[in-house]
């Protein structure tokens, strides 16, 4: 632990080859290394401490848990999946392993088990404490024609923006629909016409019935024929278009040929994988080096100011300062051509409003975006462009400049 915590990679390997000769025989201590290992990013390393440990002892659950990690961080959920079932078949009742298991399922399209195991999330101590429990009915796929229906935003950002869809479903079904979301999402919410009311703290109201959004997809039997459903389903205030679209004018007037894309390079630092989502702004100069493109970031938070200093070099404006929320992000999108961003928030919010845009997608198993595809069953105007080795974003930026110059090339202006 002392050699990983001083970055020492020259002496890491035959320490780890040491203790692994030394406990060749203790499937529980090479679970630990591996434990260890996994917690430090060592993936492939993890991998094999966990093989042989398992070579030793096949039912050991927690050996299968940290391989079953290893290989969905590494990008091979497939592989995943076998250790992932043994660790719950073992360990039924701990939620971490369900829950890990319930990402992987649905990274593989698997959404009636993967939904029905997505409800351990909740049931995580750590996330349990943190969860907004109102005190009415919670819904378990009765009908819900004529009731009040509260549904409880959860998670991130994104995750709420992605799931907002589920009360034009619920309102299909007859219910009255209010929603519970945080402060920067509820200016979306509003725009909405199947959602009546939108809280941003628990009202006081009764209801029929509530849910956490990410238990819908369950109670819902969700399977991919039935998205994307209607998109667009979130559009800012007409004013604020306006507004936006004449800041744009007075920062960098439009000529004529020119292409406006948007740029999103970093999420939220306090995501626990946003290590390998967020990329270097510096690793985006080969396509910010092109002709014909005005680019204009859209970057919020500690980051947002980190295009001011390439203004001198490139065509770059910077905006996040000026963006309050959510509504005014969108606006901006508006004015665009395209956006190209990491998988954060701002992908969610360009693809619930049907706008172009380009995720890059790190190689480890986000289940929302499936695997080995370049488009998203959930948002059609967007296009995936996927790491292929986890931690090497130039081959994903190298895609991503070939195909805006075969864009920058078309007569459209907008394309996904």
């Amino acid at each position: 632990e002392s050699l990983i915590k001083a970055n020492r990679p020259d002496q890491l390997e035959a320490a780890i080859a040491q203790v692994r000769a030394r406990f060749c025989k203790d499937a529980d201590a090479l679970k630990d290394l591996a434990l260890l290992l996994n917690r430090s990013d060592y993936f492939k390393e993890a991998l094999d401490v966990a093989r042989q440990g398992l070579a030793l002892d096949p039912d050991h659950p927690l050996l299968h848990h940290n391989a079953a990690r290893a290989l969905s961080i590494r990008g091979d959920p497939a592989s995943s999946r076998h250790h992932g079932e043994e660790a719950t078949r073992l360990l039924p009742d701990v939620p971490q392993l369900k829950f890990q298991l319930a990402g992987t399922l649905l990274a593989l399209g698997e959404f009636d088990e993967g939904w029905r195991r997505y409800r351990a999330f909740h049931d995580i101590p750590e996330n349990a404490k943190d969860l907004v429990r109102p005190p009415y009915p919670e819904w378990s796929g009765q009908s819900v024609e004529g009731c009040r229906f509260l549904m409880v935003g959860e998670q991130g950002r994104g995750d709420e923006i992605q799931c907002l869809r589920f009360a034009d479903w619920l309102h299909r079904q007859g219910a009255i629909v209010d929603v519970l979301v945080s402060r920067p999402v509820a200016e979306l919410a509003r725009s909405m016409k199947s959602i009546s009311t939108v809280h941003v703290h628990l009202p006081s109201v009764h209801y029929d019935f509530w849910s956490y959004m990410l238990r819908m997809p369950g109670h819902m039997k969700l399977d991919l024929t039935m998205l994307p459903g209607r998109v667009p389903y979130v559009c800012p205030p007409p004013q604020s278009v306006i507004h936006w679209r004449k800041i744009l004018e007075a920062v960098s007037p439009r000529i004529a040929g020119e292409r406006r894309v948007g740029i999103v390079w970093a999420g939220s630092p306090y995501h626990v994988l946003d290590r390998f989502r967020s990329v270097e702004l510096g690793n985006m100069k080969p396509i910010f080096s092109l002709p014909g493109l005005t680019w204009f970031s859209v970057q919020k938070g500690e980051r947002e100011r980190e295009t001011e200093s390439l203004g001198v070099d490139f065509d770059v404006y910077t905006l996040g300062p000026q963006i309050e929320d959510f509504s005014d992000t969108l606006a901006i999108l508006h004015s665009l051509d395209l956006l190209i961003t990491v998988d954060t928030s701002v992908a969610h919010l360009a693809g619930a409003a049907g706008l172009p845009v380009w995720t890059l997608v790190p190689a480890y198993t986000e289940w929302r975006w499936l695997t080995d595809r370049t488009d998203s069953p959930w948002y059609p105007s967007m296009r995936l462009f996927r790491q292929r080795d986890l931690g090497d974003w130039t081959a994903v930026i190298e895609e991503v400049r070939d195909a805006l110059c075969e864009w920058s090339e078309t007569p459209h202006s907008r394309t996904s």
